[in-house]
């Protein structure tokens, strides 16, 4: 069970057990896309959250599978996909490449062939920790 919470009624939850600190994170998360989502108007960028349409995303769907080899590569790279920058915690709009790492960490700690790019090709790369991903 979710530390804390009681989820859907599901009383023996198999998943992890988050921290007071990681609950907080997720929730802050939550509240930011439902923001972003509810302030949208139907028919523009934000109304739908799979709102991936135009040049844009046309083109960051190409780059993504010209360099998703190559991003999968760099250690600490769990995933790569596409999906809506966040800048702070907040969605931008606008469409990136989405690098999912095991644990995010500051460029300090990284050595120069370990940090992702900013951007790739004018497509901003937006790098989000997602934990050890395991085959359920």
């Amino acid at each position: 069970m979710i530390k804390g919470k009681k989820k859907s009624g599901v009383t023996n939850h198999p998943g992890p057990q988050w921290t007071d600190e990681q609950i907080e994170a997720g929730d802050k998360n939550r509240q930011a896309w439902e923001e972003y989502f509810s302030a949208a108007e139907p028919g523009k960028a934000g109304a739908d959250p799979y709102n991936l349409k135009g040049e844009d995303a046309v083109k960051a769907a190409e780059i993504r599978a010209r360099y998703e080899a190559e991003l999968l590569r760099y250690p600490n790279v769990v995933a790569v996909g596409e999906g809506i920058e966040t800048k702070r915690g907040k969605p931008t709009g606008r469409p990136c490449i989405v690098v999912f790492v095991e644990r995010k960490l500051p460029p300090d700690k990284l050595g120069e062939d370990e940090i992702l790019p900013e951007e790739l090709e004018g497509i901003p790369v937006d790098v989000v920790e997602a934990g050890g991903i395991v085959a359920l």
